[in-house]
């Protein structure tokens, strides 16, 4: 009887009680048991609106007080609060008064987030200024508050714009605010385009079903498998780099950048299936980013929900291109200094996204270049007037120029992603600027063999990461019909064999994800 008891305790703590060690992860043996419990009454529930709405919002609740305990009380004040503003704003016809209202919202948003997120980044500094020693008890970062704090600032906005009308259902607000799939690292869900879904009829079939588990499937693998053990490596080097070779470190950089992208887009790719098991659809988050050939084409690949949002809510309110050249650059600078900023407390991060903005300047300075070059060619004006020999001579010039061109642009742009994510990953600037150091001035190709010979697995991991990154949309839709079709055993036996493979690669528990700590 008292191991029973021990038992019923020990499930207890592990499934209904916060544990600061052990937050809820999708990629964890215990979410697993909680969504089937959760799905065998979402089933039951779905077709009467009240009660299915209801029952998300309570699970979604549940699911942030076992990623972050009692701060579960801040999302429910800012569903609160943040759908009272949009009703407030909604009400109010003079400009003026809709101004103050935003405003306010915006002040109080941005103040919660850089109180929990900032306030020791900005001692830091203080005290290193004023040679001062203010110290301040250890402030918790609720998780996934980053990402909640934009939904809620994105609908106030797109309110005051009069894009949409304010919620006045405050259950619906809170369930698109506080849907558990996407709650606490993305993708950013606008309201124009969730807030309709909330209630409309849902029909289930066992294709959408099987899409749904294709789409966690893939995530898990990217991030359970791929990017988990990728991890192992890159760990090790980056928790001593002066122990390590120029190579070490370059495969480190590679390896991150691989890890950094399965983990994030396998996290995406979760919260896309589960809200398609559910009837839902979440925008696409990461589109093969390091197929780009420029940085702004990166930019428009990667992390899409959080690149748009930085695009709508600070770069065209601060300007975009409305306003001349120099305050288009210095709009771009400004929105990629708040979004590395955003990304954590350090001024590896303002680096990192200041970098990025310097990239985005100089590509958009090259294109003014060459639409300039084109306008100025008088060959291109005289192109009607000359031979066929001529005219598929140039097109034939052109289509080599491009590829050359395109081939440039992708090994220049990947290199300069690869070298900022040292900034991302290493534990502060100065490591960083080692690593990279090492790299440029002491790497040797000569240790590349036994470099296979030592560590195999990382490099079979490192290529399948490659290949699933680059593989083509058509590829992925093929074999995500496929697995739609197949019968719910064969399905069940994929399943079984992804989980095989995490228990096998795997280092220890069940690692977190990297946004988590945004």
């Amino acid at each position: 009887m008292i191991e029973f008891e021990r038992l019923i305790y020990h499930l207890f703590n592990q499934f209904l009680v916060y544990n600061p060690n052990t937050p809820l992860l999708f990629n964890s043996g215990v979410f697993l048991v909680l969504f089937l419990i959760f799905y065998g009454g979402y089933i039951f529930l779905y077709k009467n609106d009240l009660l299915r709405i209801s029952y998300v919002i309570l699970f979604s609740f549940f699911f942030y007080y076992k990623s972050s305990g009692g701060f579960v009380v801040l999302l429910a004040f800012s569903a609160i609060f943040n759908y009272l503003s949009g009703i407030l704003i909604d009400s109010f016809q003079l400009r003026l008064n809709r101004k103050i209202v935003l405003w306010i919202n915006i002040l109080i948003n941005v103040g919660l987030l850089f109180y929990f997120k900032y306030t020791f980044f900005f001692l830091k500094n203080w005290n290193a200024i004023t040679s001062q020693n203010i110290e301040l008890e250890a402030i918790f970062l609720p998780i996934g508050i980053s990402f909640f704090t934009f939904q809620a600032i994105s609908y106030v906005v797109d309110v005051y714009k009069k894009q949409i009308s304010a919620c006045r259902n405050l259950l619906d607000f809170a369930f698109y605010l506080s849907f558990f799939p996407q709650l606490v690292a993305g993708p950013i869900v606008r309201a124009k385009d969730f807030l309709p879904q909330i209630r409309q009829k849902l029909e289930f079939d066992s294709v959408s079903m099987g899409w749904g588990l294709f789409w966690i499937l893939k995530g898990l693998f990217k991030k359970a498998v791929l990017a988990d053990y990728i991890a192992q490596y890159v760990d090790l080097i980056y928790s001593n780099e002066a122990g390590y070779t120029g190579f070490e470190h370059l495969l480190a950089m590679y390896g991150y950048t691989i890890q950094i992208y399965c983990d994030f887009s396998g996290y995406s790719d979760m919260a896309i299936g589960l809200a398609m098991l559910m009837g839902y659809e979440l925008c696409l988050n990461f589109d093969r980013p390091y197929l780009a050939t420029s940085i702004t084409e990166f930019w428009r690949r990667w992390h899409i929900s959080l690149s748009t949002w930085l695009r709508d809510y600070i770069y065209i309110p601060l300007g975009g291109n409305r306003h001349g050249i120099l305050r288009m650059y210095l709009a771009l600078m400004a929105t990629m200094l708040i979004g590395g900023f955003w990304h954590g407390a350090d001024w590896k991060f303002v680096f990192w996204g200041g970098m990025h903005g310097i990239g985005l300047v100089i590509h958009k300075i090259y294109l003014t270049f060459v639409t300039d070059f084109k306008k100025n060619n008088a060959e291109k004006d005289n192109f009607k007037k000359i031979g066929f020999l001529k005219k598929t001579a140039f097109s034939v010039s052109d289509t080599l120029i491009n590829f050359i061109k395109n081939s440039l642009g992708w090994l220049i742009t990947f290199h300069f992603v690869a070298f900022l994510w040292i900034f991302f990953r290493a534990e502060s600037f100065e490591k960083a600027w080692f690593s990279v150091q090492k790299i440029i001035t002491a790497t040797d190709f000569d240790y590349a063999l036994p470099f296979w010979e030592t560590r195999p697995l990382f490099v079979v991991m490192l290529l399948v990461g490659l290949f699933l990154h680059f593989s083509s949309k058509l590829s992925y839709n093929n074999l995500g019909h496929y697995f739609a079709t197949l019968p719910f055993w064969a399905k069940a036996i994929c399943y079984l064999v992804v989980i095989q493979i995490i228990l096998q690669v795997q280092a220890e528990g069940v690692q977190p994800f990297i946004y988590f700590q945004f």
